[in-house]
């Protein structure tokens, strides 16, 4: 539920805890130093990007909650691996320390959900093989070439048994190519995105080349106007295991934190839009 305030010195407000006003200004500032795109063409941080943030808080506070009410403490080893992957992520060895530690304490308390709440190796192993829609994950490398010409001998290649990693390194003209073609998140440095993200951030052309083939297999090549050729691959699940328990073991947590959200008392300064629960997100005034 939302409520009201004409005046308030607090950004966001869930159940006891409270981000000040000031100290989300600070931490908007801080993250527009080390993502240059969350400034608008005038210099201002945008709105969507401070609703992103914000989002962020709330999801991390309902991590928490759930967390102390399973009597689980956020560990040192949870800790090293958040740190380790935002340190591969874009813009995060330059922001400043409180926007690292934010998003540590972010990423820590998602392992510790995914490790307190998670399910076993073998049920993530068969979720992701039954494709991104029923695991939420999408575990990719992609090999992109100027010409049709480049890649039918790409294509050729592969199916004669090449590894892909390598064929990459050797022909793709995209940046990834230098990884073997790892197509990463770059908000987290997993080697595996969300469903979510996938389908909001990627061409249409990309999700239907992927909507038969199964994990381990290729798509078929495509174009994409103004950019070349592109051809994908699954990755099998003994490359990305150590990423996937995340996003595949999602639903499990979600299981237990979706009450708490339902339940929770939340409230967002105006300025920067309202709580809305049906779609649990902020929201423009309206």
């Amino acid at each position: 539920m939302s409520s009201c305030s004409s005046v308030s010195n607090d950004a966001i407000r869930f159940n006891g805890e409270s981000l000040a006003a000031d100290d989300f200004e600070n931490l908007l500032v801080g993250f527009s130093q080390a993502v240059p795109s969350a400034l608008s063409v005038s210099g201002n941080i945008t709105t969507t990007s401070a609703q992103a943030f914000l989002q962020d808080w709330i999801s991390t506070q309902v991590l928490l909650e759930a967390l102390t009410d399973a009597g689980v403490e956020i560990s040192d080893e949870n800790r090293a691996i958040a740190l380790e992957g935002l340190q591969q992520a874009n813009g995060f060895n330059e922001a400043p320390q409180q926007v690292q530690d934010f998003y540590v304490l972010a990423g820590s308390a998602q392992a510790a959900a995914s490790q307190a709440f998670a399910i076993g190796d073998e049920e993530i192993e068969k979720i992701y093989d039954q494709g991104a829609i029923q695991s939420g994950a999408v575990c990719l490398r992609a090999i992109l070439t100027e010409t049709q010409e480049q890649m039918d001998l790409v294509s050729a290649l592969l199916s004669a048994g090449q590894d892909f990693a390598a064929t990459a390194q050797q022909f793709s003209i995209d940046a990834t190519g230098a990884n073997g073609g790892v197509i990463n998140d770059e908000a987290s440095g997993s080697q595996c995105i969300s469903q979510a993200i996938y389908e909001s951030q990627f061409s249409p052309d990309f999700q239907n080349a992927l909507a038969d083939v199964p994990v381990g297999g290729l798509s078929v090549p495509f174009e994409i106007p103004n950019a070349g050729w592109v051809i994908l691959l699954i990755r099998p699940y003994d490359e990305v295991s150590a990423d996937l328990p995340v996003l595949v073991a999602g639903n499990a947590v979600t299981d237990v934190t979706d009450p708490i959200m339902q339940s929770a008392k939340i409230w967002v300064n105006p300025q920067y839009g309202r709580w809305d629960l049906e779609s649990q997100s902020i929201v423009p005034l309206s």
